[in-house]
């Protein structure tokens, strides 16, 4: 059955309709205004649909101008620096590397008392690389167990361990969705910070199931990798991206700055569901395997630990407890 011109040209209006429908409610979900944009998608392409017998040239001209509007709009959108943003995103932290000596500021080291109240403190501090021991990986989760928030962590023997958290760095008036992160919603973040703030944050004030897992290294390794986060810092304060919900995100650009810095990190698809990644690095060997990962899994649940006390000062060793020390772990990358 062949498709005359006029049926072709209803297809592509219905089709051109629904696809820019779903982009609208996507990235207007951040904003509450998602189904008034879809609906009036919806509404345009089958208006134009009912005119297209009738008046074919009209209700293509329309139509056509419409998608070329919404489509010069969406390339002028760009990610930007200076935004109103919410408080714990309002800086980009940046760093330098000068011999054995790494020099960062606007670390984030925050106090928190609930999830909306919190002390707010930025540092500027530095650290001897030398005594860089050990890289050890968190992962998050607040309900279905499959997704997760990946912050990667430097362990020095004389000062407080490094935390690095990709996220989505948030204007006051957005609010969250998974959805609106697919499009140009959110620009994306590093955080470089302590672990008594993203991580008790996690624990202690939200509640969620953290698991500490220790990441097998040589000391190469360690210091490469830290290198290319305070590379990745530096360009991204200097030129902002966009977060992406699947494929710009925590896990992802974690794989990919491990890539950068010359380690193999094979393409997987537990690498974009975040929860698999632990059992991911478990099968390339980079997490212990001298125990069954089902036990090594139990193990690395660190809530109970965490919980135990609210004291801060100790927090990052009393973590730990269940890890092998530093060093009792052959890298073999």
């Amino acid at each position: 059955m062949q498709l005359n011109f006029l049926s072709v040209a209803i297809i592509v209006v219905v089709v051109l309709g629904i696809l820019h429908a779903v982009a609208a409610f996507f990235y207007f979900s951040r904003t509450r205004h998602s189904a008034a944009w879809a609906t009036g998608w919806l509404f345009l392409a089958f208006a134009c649909v009912w005119l297209l017998p009738d008046q074919p040239a009209a209700a293509g001209l329309v139509f056509a101008l419409a998608i070329l509007g919404w489509t010069v709009w969406w390339a002028s959108i760009r990610a930007l620096p200076r935004r109103i943003w919410v408080a714990e995103n309002a800086r980009q932290a940046t760093g330098e590397i000068a011999g054995n000596r790494l020099t960062l500021h606007d670390l984030r080291a925050f106090e928190w008392q609930s999830s909306h109240e919190f002390v707010p403190r930025w540092e500027d501090c530095s650290y001897d690389l030398v005594e860089l021991e050990a890289l050890d990986l968190f992962v998050s989760t607040w309900g279905d167990p499959r997704m997760a928030h990946l912050i990667v962590s430097f362990v020095f023997r004389n000062a407080p361990p490094l935390a690095f958290s990709i996220e989505t760095r948030r204007e006051t008036t957005e609010r969250w969705s998974s959805l609106a992160g697919f499009m140009k919603s959110y620009e994306l973040i590093i955080i470089a910070t302590r672990e008594t703030d993203v991580v008790y944050v996690r624990t202690n004030i939200r509640r969620e199931t953290v698991l500490l897992y220790r990441i097998v290294s040589t000391p190469e390794m360690r210091r490469r990798l830290l290198a290319q986060y305070i590379r990745e810092l530096n360009r991204l304060a200097a030129r902002p991206r966009f977060y992406n919900t699947l494929f710009s995100n925590c896990t992802t650009e974690v794989a990919r700055i491990v890539r950068a810095a010359g380690h193999r990190v094979p393409f997987d698809w537990r690498i974009l569901v975040s929860g698999y990644v632990p059992e991911y690095l478990y099968d390339l060997g980079l997490i212990d395997t001298s125990r069954p990962f089902a036990e090594l899994r139990a193990r690395a649940d660190i809530g109970a630990l965490a919980r135990a006390t609210d004291e801060r000062a100790d927090f990052s060793a009393r973590i730990r407890r269940h890890l092998t020390p530093p060093g009792n772990l052959a890298g073999k990358v």
